[in-house]
């Protein structure tokens, strides 16, 4: 006869059945893992099928031959989890930018195979001023000012801006003071310097911030692609 074992469980501890009762994600929410690459990317190109050639020809290049592969989707993840956080802090915009400028900084360190640790603000920078596009330093040279109409901030003092702000939500969980203009809105709204320094007038929404870094990752990502390949042929 086999002996009559009894077994306590730990006080405070909870079954699995009892964590089922507690999920709070809504029924049918996508996980990160399941993210169509081509439709995440289609806003930056054409059409739908112009985002899919792209995709398929750059996951179809070797990781041993080209990272290129990891700064799509390394972007992606980043930015998946900053469109999250509309959904769970609404008016919070600097949890967007966080996730967003954490993308930037992986997609630059990649591009430069930095390998080595630190170095972030170097990197936001290399992002938005090497990386991304003339038209996209354009929109940043716009993005804050200090009165209506101007003078604005220049792209580096945007990137550094943003850079702070990324900083006053990590370091200090300071997640709350930064507005940013709303599609619909008709006025552009203050909003406190990360850096103490008086406040400025946000003329840049999130969602383009969102366009600059998904577009940034792309060019990020045909820097990495081997000389000639016809994935490059196939960016926007």
């Amino acid at each position: 006869m086999l002996p009559n074992f009894t077994f306590e469980r730990a006080a405070g501890s909870h079954t699995l059945a009892a964590a089922a009762q507690h999920d709070v994600r809504p029924m049918g929410a996508m996980h990160i893992a399941n993210i169509n690459w081509a439709d995440f990317f289609r806003p930056a190109f054409p059409d739908l099928d112009a985002s899919r050639a792209f995709i398929e020809c750059v996951e179809a290049v070797p990781a041993a031959t080209s990272k290129a592969k990891i700064v799509i989707h390394q972007a992606a993840r980043m930015l998946w989890l900053g469109d999250r956080m509309d959904e769970v802090a609404t008016g919070r915009p600097a949890l967007q930018v966080l996730f967003q400028l954490i993308a930037a900084e992986a997609v630059a360190k990649l591009a430069n195979n930095f390998t080595a640790e630190g170095e972030s603000r170097k990197h936001v920078r290399l992002f938005f001023e090497d990386i991304c596009s003339d038209s996209h330093r354009t929109a940043l040279g716009k993005a804050f000012s200090h009165a209506p109409g101007g003078p604005f901030l220049s792209v580096r003092e945007a990137v550094d801006c943003l850079y702070d702000i990324r900083c006053d939500v990590v370091h200090e969980g300071v997640y709350f003071t930064l507005t940013l203009t709303r599609p619909g809105d008709t006025l552009k709204w203050l909003t406190p310097s990360a850096s103490g320094k008086g406040s400025l007038i946000a003329g840049i929404t999130v969602q383009q911030l969102r366009q600059i870094v998904l577009e940034g990752a792309i060019r990020g990502a045909v820097r990495l692609l081997p000389a000639g390949s016809l994935c490059a042929q196939l960016a926007p």
